[in-house]
């Protein structure tokens, strides 16, 4: 993971020297600024669009988690077109095909364990195990749960 982070840059720099070869200097940097322009207008349609749409739900009282992860693609979208090189580009293209991105997020969303069943412990009160070495037993035994007193 460490050599991706350190190899991506230097990715980056290669895929617009390859560019630059294979056709024109003059049109890597048209490419370089043209993705930046239009990284800079999705990440601001976006930011408006959700604004208005947090609005409308806010009203409504609801909020669609579904229209919530667009626009959030589309930001990520945006901010990726707007690193410059192809390997970005390539990757903003992918987050914005909405199979690809629901299958990405697949991969990557765990269902989160389900803490709601726990019951919160109680103000002062630290739950836990331990062991007694004196005396000779390495059972563990559950902690006393009796609030603490708070310092005077």
């Amino acid at each position: 993971m460490r050599w991706l982070i350190f190899l991506y840059p230097w990715l980056e720099l290669w895929s617009l020297i390859w560019l630059g070869t294979e056709t024109t200097p003059l049109l890597a940097l048209a490419w370089v600024f043209g993705a930046l322009v239009a990284g800079g207008a999705m990440m601001r349609w976006a930011g408006r669009s959700s604004l208005q749409r947090l609005a409308q739900a806010r009203a409504g009282g609801v909020l669609a988690q579904e229209l919530a992860l667009a626009d959030v693609a589309l930001i990520f979208a945006g901010l990726l077109f707007a690193v410059p090189g192809l390997v970005s580009d390539v990757l903003a293209l992918l987050v914005l095909i909405r199979p690809l991105r629901v299958r990405m997020l697949g991969r990557w969303e765990q269902s989160p364990p389900d803490w709601s069943a726990r019951s919160a412990p109680s103000e002062g009160v630290i739950e836990g195990e331990f062991s007694v070495k004196d005396a000779g037993l390495d059972t563990p035994k559950t902690a006393d749960t009796t609030p603490l007193e708070p310092p005077k």
